[in-house]
C-alpha cells in the first residue's frame, strides 16, 4: 500500500511538471468564398535590383519556377500567445521554461486551421500549380508551376533583368491574391532568383568565422 502511494505521488509530480500548454485549436479565418475577381495586392515583393537593372525581356511562360513558398500569418490572438510563450520559455520561474515545441505542436497552437490550409492548397491546384509541401508547423506552403501559370494566379509578370555581371528574373508587379486569403497569406517567396550575398568574405585559411568591421559591426 505504501509502495502504491509512493508511485501515485511520483506520477502526480511528473504530471504537474509537464508544460502548461493549454489553447484552443486554430479557428478558421477563410470565411468568404474564394473569388479570383476580388483581389488584394501584397506589397514588398518587388526586388530593388529588378527595379534598377536593365529590362532584358519577358521570361518564357513555359519556364518552370521550381520552389515558391506562401508564408502564412498567425491570427492576432495566436501572435500574442506566441509572444507570451516565448517569454515564458526563457523565464526560469515559469513552468514553460525550456519547454520547446515540436513543429507539430507549434502548428496545433499557432499554425493555420486545417480547413483554411485545404482552401489555399485547393486554390493553388486550381490555378494549375502543384503543391509539393505543407510545413509541419502549418505556417507555409511550397509549390511549383510555370512562369505563365504563376503569373496568372498572382496577376503579375516575370521579366529578365540584366546587370553588368549577370541576368536574373523577377516579378515586374506586386502579386495579388484573392481577398478571401487576406490576413492569412503573409508573403510569397521565390518570385525572383536573386540570392543574398555575404557582406564580408574571410580568407579560406581562417579558422575563426567571426569578423568585426571598421565600423564595429559584427558578422558571421
Amino acid at each position: 500500500m505504501k509502495s502504491n502511494s509512493y508511485t501515485g505521488l511520483i506520477f502526480t509530480l511528473l504530471f504537474a511538471l509537464q508544460p502548461t500548454f493549454v489553447s484552443a485549436a486554430p479557428k478558421a479565418r477563410v470565411t468568404s468564398p474564394v473569388n479570383n475577381q476580388r483581389r488584394v495586392r501584397l506589397t514588398g515583393h518587388l526586388h530593388p535590383h529588378g527595379i534598377n537593372e536593365s529590362d532584358a525581356g519577358p521570361v518564357d511562360t513555359s519556364e518552370v519556377l521550381p520552389a515558391l513558398t506562401l508564408t502564412l500569418r498567425p491570427s492576432d490572438q495566436q501572435e500574442a500567445a506566441l509572444e507570451k510563450l516565448l517569454t515564458e520559455q526563457q523565464d526560469p520561474a515559469s513552468p514553460n521554461y525550456n519547454q520547446w515545441l515540436t513543429p507539430e505542436q507549434f502548428g496545433e497552437r499557432f499554425g493555420v486551421n486545417d480547413a483554411d490550409l485545404q482552401k489555399i492548397t485547393s486554390w493553388l491546384e486550381s490555378q494549375n500549380l502543384h503543391v509539393t509541401t505543407v510545413a509541419r508547423a502549418r505556417n507555409a506552403i511550397t509549390f511549383t508551376g510555370t512562369a505563365g501559370d504563376v503569373g496568372k494566379a498572382f496577376q503579375t509578370e516575370f521579366r529578365h533583368y540584366r546587370s553588368a555581371t549577370a541576368t536574373h528574373f523577377a516579378n515586374a508587379q506586386e502579386p495579388s491574391i484573392p481577398v478571401a486569403f487576406d490576413g492569412v497569406i503573409r508573403s510569397i517567396h521565390g518570385l525572383n532568383n536573386y540570392r543574398m550575398k555575404p557582406h564580408a568574405r574571410l580568407h579560406k585559411q581562417s579558422v575563426d568565422p567571426s569578423f568585426t568591421s571598421s565600423s564595429g559591426s559584427h558578422y558571421l
